[in-house]
């Protein structure tokens, strides 16, 4: 062996030995801080089924992230203006660590993200139907031929309440403001633009009549899990939350109205008679086509589940575009997929019809499947849960109890953007405080629904806003003030909590 080959040996040697004592220096370092710093009596990491005591960290190591998750939220979404997927991918990959290093296994923090994605495989579906039945209602007629009848019969003074009042009604017999932003809503966008009417401002009429109608709907998924959280009847709890939802509607219908009349005066006919030219020029119209979504409609109310209801609206508007539109198969499933393209020569028209398919919504589920990994891990190691004990301290009064409710939905939904998260975690939390108070529990019910399902479409990087600016192309942070039933809602909630307006008790 030469010399020059035994030092290489020799180095080889020493460089294992030292990566070796580094990395047992790190283990027993991270041992220690964990011992010294945090609880010392968590319970040692095991690896195998048997259920065991799983320990609550404190909150200093529950703000860690939450705070890095709002830092990088903060400077992607208004510094950067990009994306903020990997913002709360970070947050998850923040949480996993804090979890470890409080004892948790990894098979324990998997659990945390894996079970919530699980569960929303259905609205995953739903979504990609969504995304499917925008792109071929386009295709086949019906959207364009929404239009066209809507500006033959809408005027922009009073566009914005008819809107509001429209989505109020599709949503409460469908149970789904998704459904009803992605159908109606489209339409309602695109009839703005040939109005002369802010497309911000018609998406917070749109989002409000959306989420009021949702709410009020016994065929809604969140207005029933909301009160089978805390034993609430279904009918007691809609009928609480008229109590608010009301006179917040009759007040956005009074400032929408308001609006409608003060916008600047420009005539607008020029603008409409260009868009019904195009629409005629492009689209074989007629009144069969309304058959398709009043189909789905009345499906909906005969209680069928959204996802057999929505395909047979695919399967309808597919079947008009190869019959009334023309079109050949090729077209149709490169639609379904991508989206459908018109391409005119005419910048804005080809934007307002060239949208839909199912890649359109593949950002919407990537964000809501981080977002569900995130808030998964937060709740599943009980860090949400200790954050949430630490704010419950200020519940003295009952106006201080609902303010309480309403910020840590409102809290649960901007850092684990998940309304059903923001409803069941606080839920749990204050059942027991609502009892001892003598405050009926549909107080608490209606209170979840004011701070965690209203503000959902809010929060720009919560799965409702994006589906919003996948849909109709604005964003939260452009019609955030003007979805005013969504705000105000909460604001009144809170009033009746300190004027104790309809805190019925026990």
């Amino acid at each position: 062996m030469t010399l020059h080959s035994t030092k290489h040996l020799n180095f080889q040697i020493l460089s294992s030995v030292n990566a070796r004592s580094g990395f047992l220096f790190c283990e027993r370092l991270f041992n220690f801080i964990k011992t010294r710093f945090l609880n010392p009596s968590f319970p040692p990491r095991i690896m195998s089924k048997s259920k065991r005591d799983l320990p609550t960290p404190p909150a200093w190591l529950a703000m860690i992230p939450l705070a890095v998750t709002g830092i990088s939220l903060g400077a992607s979404v208004f510094i950067f203006e990009v994306e903020p997927h990997f913002s709360l991918f970070l947050g998850a990959v923040v949480a996993g660590f804090c979890a470890y290093a409080c004892g948790y296994s990894w098979k324990e923090i998997e659990e945390g993200f894996t079970h919530p994605i699980s569960r929303t495989v259905p609205s995953v579906i739903i979504l990609l139907i969504i995304g499917m039945l925008m792109a071929v209602w386009i295709a086949s007629g019906i959207v364009p031929a929404l239009m066209y009848y809507g500006f033959k019969f809408f005027v922009a003074k009073w566009f914005l309440p008819l809107i509001l009042i429209a989505c109020c009604i599709m949503a409460l017999v469908t149970g789904s403001s998704w459904s009803t932003i992605g159908t109606l809503g489209v339409a309602a966008i695109g009839v703005s633009e040939g109005l002369g009417v802010p497309t911000a401002i018609t998406a917070g009429a749109i989002v409000s009549g959306s989420f009021f109608g949702d709410k009020l709907s016994p065929m809604s998924d969140s207005t029933n899990l909301t009160p089978s959280v805390l034993g609430v009847g279904l009918y007691p709890h809609i009928k609480h939350m008229l109590y608010t939802t009301l006179p917040s509607l009759v007040i956005s219908l009074a400032a929408f109205t308001v609006i409608g009349w003060v916008l600047p005066a420009n005539d607008s006919t020029a603008d409409t008679e260009k868009y019904l030219e195009h629409i005629q020029e492009n689209f074989n119209l007629s009144t069969i086509m309304f058959i398709p979504p009043l189909l789905v409609i009345l499906l909906i109310i005969k209680k069928v589940p959204a996802i057999p209801s929505l395909s047979i609206g695919v399967v309808l508007g597919g079947i008009g575009f190869l019959v009334f539109q023309e079109g050949n198969l090729a077209s149709l499933l490169e639609a379904l997929h991508s989206g459908f393209k018109m391409d005119t020569g005419k910048d804005e028209m080809d934007s307002l019809f060239s949208t839909g398919g199912m890649e359109s919504m593949y950002n919407v589920i990537n964000l809501a499947l981080i977002s569900l990994a995130f808030g998964g891990i937060m709740h599943k190691t009980g860090m949400l849960r200790s954050i949430v004990q630490l704010i419950s301290r200020f519940v003295e009064s009952t106006g201080n109890l609902t303010v309480t409710v309403l910020s840590t939905a409102v809290f649960v939904n901007i850092f684990g953007a998940n309304q059903y998260l923001a409803v069941i975690l606080p839920g749990q939390m204050f059942e027991e405080t609502f009892r001892k108070k003598g405050l009926k529990l549909k107080n608490l019910s209606r209170t979840l629904e004011a701070g965690g399902t209203l503000t959902a479409p809010l929060i720009p990087w919560n799965s409702n806003a994006i589906f919003v600016y996948s849909t109709l192309g604005v964003s939260a942070t452009n019609y955030f003030p003007y979805a005013i039933l969504c705000w105000l809602t909460g604001i009144v909630v809170a009033i009746y909590g300190y004027a104790n307006i309809t805190m019925e008790r026990d």
